[in-house]
């Protein structure tokens, strides 16, 4: 069962990666499955002309916060 900041969330993270569309970019998310793994819930931002990644943090082709995704689509 979710809990109203998970769904909020998950509405949060739904609206971002409708603006990123609207931008020309895909938001992916790191599909890794153990909290272990340092990538793990983090984002990256992928342009969909290229299908190349345009933006990552860390070490890792993810690493990116909701934070994050949302100071990159803002600059745009």
């Amino acid at each position: 069962m979710n809990t109203t900041e998970d769904q909020l969330e998950l509405a949060r993270e739904s609206r971002l990666r409708s603006k990123a569309r609207r931008q020309g970019f895909r938001v992916e998310k790191c599909r890794a499955r153990s909290s272990e793994n340092p990538a793990w819930a983090t984002f990256r931002i992928v342009d969909v002309q290229t299908n190349t990644v345009a933006a990552w943090a860390g070490w890792c082709d993810y690493g990116l916060s909701l934070d994050e995704v949302e100071s990159f689509l803002a600059d745009d």
